[in-house]
């Protein structure tokens, strides 16, 4: 791989400095241009004014907010999101992620959080997805709903939903080049560019990115392409076609025993390199929204089909899975007054179908050898929501919701399985505005069907297979947040009591994987997100030449077992049970911005359910400076792990170690260095 000349990037650097100083300027977070006229594609000052009132947990994040570092993981994305637990693997766009404990126990390929783009899911039909499906430089900004508050969203998993919304040639009337470069042979290159004429509008987006990685055998190259074109019929109808293709190929360097982990984090696991283990795919998506305004009623209707052919070798054998996804759905959003109060009323329909041909072949020094696995895997999903919020009085709004899923999961060939899984959701929610501070208190169902990893439990002793139940958890939770004078924040406390939570875990003794429904798991836990301008002037209403700007989420997730015949009241391994990050950097009215970034795990997080090893507890500092216009140059230099401390980023998930210390800790980076320009014209 080519590396990228850091001095050229101080030199550009240099040189954005010594621009006149009358060229158009924004402070660090930039106010983005509002697509009044798109119907389709939502503006961000919008999606605001709507998740501000959702009675749950939600959280709109500005793409400007990560654009001041290196924007590469859904580590660097969500860096500042209370609530969302994103860990990278290895420095790479795989990750695990979970929201108040869902998907607990993946470090790969998601599940247990809808995840979409521009409102169109790009989870396949099972429920499972894939990080790098999405293009964090090719988006406006991106929606949260966390837990059972995304029913209105056609979600009615554990963890909520994820809303990436694509820019289009409307918000984004300019042509832009961003190059971010680093430790690793890190390079990251992306054009785009909007055009608008008329009643059209068109958008492309193309990127590379490509790194050697911190430890052995992790080399990584990601290309990605996104264009939408969107066809304004008159001033109520609005089409918009989307397009994305992605080619991966990322090579997996494996777990290590902590022992390992600290002589030397940056060597690969055990196998991996003999069996050349990776995981490599292609990925095409093709889809349509389309909007229709008629008096008080939105009506959108979409559709989405995908493509995707997976190469996956691993110790165990290659896995060869080719996939097709079809989605369709359709929403009607209704915002007529209701005894004289406003009320919006909201109902949505979807119907998803996937069919995979799953092969597994035996490997031997990464060689594809016999065929001993070969399946053809369909599942469906028909859900249904409705929603209805309505003002009882000036400030106090009550939502309640319904959701009903039904899904099927069959599996023919070598093995075979056939289930479906029925359930309904209820939610209700009320938030009360006074003196500027918004409180909110809510109840909701999730429920969760297995995806195909999960949705049965094998006796590799007889080759017994027996299906999985679906996930249920009804979720308690209360809140509170506002922007008052100098200070912001949203905090939320919820409570879960889940029947049949779906755990993955891996034996210890023959590294075999299975799922099982535990009996009944509690998870309870605070989000909390807080900004404050420390120099003391108000975040809406001043302009001052410099802030002081203090930013933190703190995401805390008590994961246990209730009473388990095994386990006790056990913490569920998986993730650590606090995470503290933050920044305090000063900035300017003429976009400059320096300050030390932190990461803080405080607490030991156990990785076996018996609670007998342990990840240890890490802190990471980092720092970066950089300054972000409006129009011309912009650029970043920022730091990671200072101290280069040796930690676990993440981890496997083990039923008993035994106290015995075993392969499951995947280190996180050591000290680097990256930096970025980005040019808008």
């Amino acid at each position: 791989m080519k590396t990228f000349s850091i001095t050229t990037l101080c030199a550009l650097s240099a040189l954005a400095q010594a621009q006149d100083a009358s060229q158009e300027t924004l402070p660090t977070t930039l106010v983005q241009s509002e697509d009044q006229t798109s119907l389709t594609q939502p503006s961000i000052t919008k999606d605001r004014e709507e998740l501000a009132e959702v009675p749950g947990g939600t959280e709109v994040v500005d793409s400007e907010r990560y654009l001041t570092g290196r924007a590469s993981t859904l580590a660097d994305t969500f860096f500042l999101s209370p609530g969302v637990v994103a860990q990278s693997r290895f420095g790479s766009d795989e990750a695990r992620i979970s929201i108040r404990g869902s998907g607990l126990q993946r470090t790969f390929h998601g599940r247990g959080i809808k995840f979409s783009q521009d409102g169109i899911p790009w989870n396949l039909a099972d429920g499972g997805f894939d990080m790098q499906s999405v293009d964090p430089l090719a988006i406006s900004h991106i929606n949260i709903w966390r837990g059972g508050n995304a029913i209105s969203q056609g979600s009615t998993t554990l963890g909520g939903a994820i809303d990436y919304l694509s820019y289009t040639g409307r918000n984004h009337d300019y042509y832009s080049a961003r190059i971010e470069a680093g430790s690793y042979e890190y390079l990251k290159a992306h054009i785009a560019g909007g055009i608008t004429e008329g009643s059209k509008d068109l958008y492309f987006s193309l990127s590379q990115s490509q790194q050697n990685g911190f430890r052995d055998h992790a080399e990584q190259s990601t290309q990605r392409f996104n264009t939408n074109f969107g066809l304004q019929l008159n001033e109520d109808l609005e089409t918009r076609f989307y397009l994305s293709a992605i080619n991966t190929d990322s090579e997996l360097p494996g777990s290590l025993t902590k022992a390992e982990l600290e002589a030397n984090p940056r060597q690969a696991g055990v196998g991996v390199v003999l069996n050349d283990n990776k995981r490599d795919f292609q990925l095409f998506r093709f889809a349509n929204k389309t909007t229709l305004r008629t008096g008080d009623n939105i009506i959108d209707l979409f559709a989405a089909w995908t493509y995707k052919d997976l190469d996956h070798p691993l110790n165990f054998g290659i896995i060869d899975a080719l996939s097709n996804d079809l989605v369709i759905g359709a929403n009607l959003e209704n915002n007529t007054q209701l005894f004289g109060r406003a009320n919006r009323f909201r109902t949505g329909i979807s119907y998803s179908h996937g069919e995979t041909d799953n092969a597994i072949f035996a490997t031997t020094a990464g060689v594809r050898g016999f065929q001993f696995t070969d399946t053809d895997q369909t599942a469906t999903n028909l859900e249904y929501f409705v929603e209805n919020q309505h003002e009882i009085t000036a400030g106090l709004n009550v939502t309640a919701a319904l959701a009903a899923a039904y899904s099927t999961r069959e599996e023919t060939g070598t093995a075979s399985l056939d289930e479906d899984y029925f359930n309904i959701a209820p939610a209700l929610g009320l938030t009360y505005d006074v003196y500027g501070v918004q409180f909110f208190c809510g109840y909701s169902r999730s429920f969760e069907p297995p995806s195909f990893s999960e949705a049965a439990l094998t006796n590799f002793a007889t080759g017994t297979r027996f299906a999985t139940d679906a996930q249920i958890a009804d979720t308690l939770e209360i809140g509170t947040r506002a922007t008052s004078g100098a200070v912001s924040w949203d905090a939320t406390l919820y409570y879960s009591k889940i029947e049949d939570e779906l755990l993955a875990l891996t034996d210890a003794a023959t590294g075999l994987s299975a799922t099982i429904n535990a009996d009944e798991t509690i998870h309870y836990g605070l989000e909390l997100g807080f900004q404050a301008d420390l120099l003391g002037s108000d975040l809406v209403q001043d302009t001052p030449a410099h802030r002081l700007m203090f930013r933190s989420s703190y995401t805390y997730g008590s994961f246990r077992f209730d009473d388990d015949a095994n386990y006790g009241d056990n913490r569920i391994a998986g993730i650590p049970p606090s995470l503290i990050r933050g920044e305090l950097l000063w900035e300017n009215s003429c976009g400059y911005y320096a300050g030390p970034t932190f990461e803080w795990s405080p607490t030991k997080s156990y990785i076996d359910h018996a609670n007998t090893l342990s990840a240890d507890p890490y802190a990471l500092l980092g720092f970066k400076v950089g300054r972000r216009v409006a129009d011309g140059l912009s650029w970043f230099i920022e730091a990671k792990n200072l101290t280069d401390e040796t930690y676990a980023s993440t981890y496997g998930v083990l039923q008993d170690a035994g106290g015995i210390d075993q392969a499951q800790f995947l280190p996180g980076d050591g000290r680097s260095v990256f930096a970025g320009v980005e040019w808008k014209f």
